[in-house]
């Protein structure tokens, strides 16, 4: 396995009193200079990222493959390229990282509304079961790429749209919450990119297996954890519909086979 080296950098405004009275054009740049980070962060490329004090600088620590390639993620970071920034890199070695939550993560105030699905699935429980948590059997009726590590904190990750950056192309970052062997997993969701702040927003999914007879199977399904607004309502009617499309193939895939992606 390669080894992966980290680096720490400091991005300095490149203005007087910096970041203060910000023109319009750097707030744009600010908030692709944020988007880009986060997207790296997704992919672990990124350990940590915000602003310092006292004095005023940003701070990004990366974990990659090489110089060269840290040097290429900053030459083409917006607020460098923008010139927003300058940035300054140092070599160093992480020995120590708690596993950091933003409080953002799910919502405070959460709406009593749990959106429900079931479906019949001519299987055996444990042909379902294995469809669901893992890689292979997620991609036989999901998605067309997926990363599945079933253990309580693995993630959870389905890939909609391949030709998206990592961050863009499905439920990046969410994790298995918990599970119980044939009988219940549960696992983090989140919204698509075009929902926004949204995005960010972990909800939750329960699902439960019970056996209708020796090759039948009813998966239920309980989705919570919405805000409470207008952007929560469109989100709670999108997966209202994005649910029984994919309990469709969930069931067509144990009538007709494992759905082929490339039609």
């Amino acid at each position: 396995m390669t080894n992966l080296e980290q680096y720490f950098v400091q991005l300095h405004g490149t203005r007087e009193g910096w970041p203060g009275h910000m023109t319009n054009d750097e707030s744009r740049v600010m908030q692709e200079h944020y988007l880009y980070l986060k997207h790296l962060a997704a992919g672990k490329k990124v350990l940590m990222a915000g602003p310092c004090f006292d004095p005023v600088f940003g701070l990004i620590i990366l974990q990659v493959q090489s110089e060269a390639e840290a040097r290429e993620i900053m030459e083409n970071e917006p607020s460098v390229v923008h010139g927003v920034h300058t940035y300054t890199m140092h070599p160093m070695r992480v020995s120590i990282l708690a596993d950091y939550q933003r409080p953002e993560r799910f919502v405070d105030t959460i709406a009593e509304r749990i959106l429900t699905k079931e479906v019949v699935v001519q299987a055996e429980i444990g042909d379902v079961w294995k469809a669901w948590t893992t890689t292979d059997g997620i991609t036989t009726f999901f998605a067309p790429r997926a990363n599945v590590d079933l253990r309580p904190g693995g993630v959870f990750e389905i890939y909609f749209i391949m030709s998206e950056p990592y961050g863009l192309r499905g439920s990046e970052d969410c994790r298995i919450l918990s599970y119980l062997p044939e009988t219940m997993l549960s696992f983090e969701w989140s919204a698509p990119p075009s929902f926004g702040v949204l995005r960010d927003v972990r909800t939750q999914v329960v699902l439960q297996f019970e056996k209708a007879d020796a090759e039948k199977t009813i998966v239920r399904l309980a989705h919570l954890g919405w805000g409470i607004g207008e952007e929560w309502d469109r989100l709670y009617d999108y997966f209202d519909t994005a649910w029984s499309y994919v309990l469709g193939n969930l069931h067509r895939r144990f009538i007709d086979g494992p759905i082929d992606w490339t039609k």
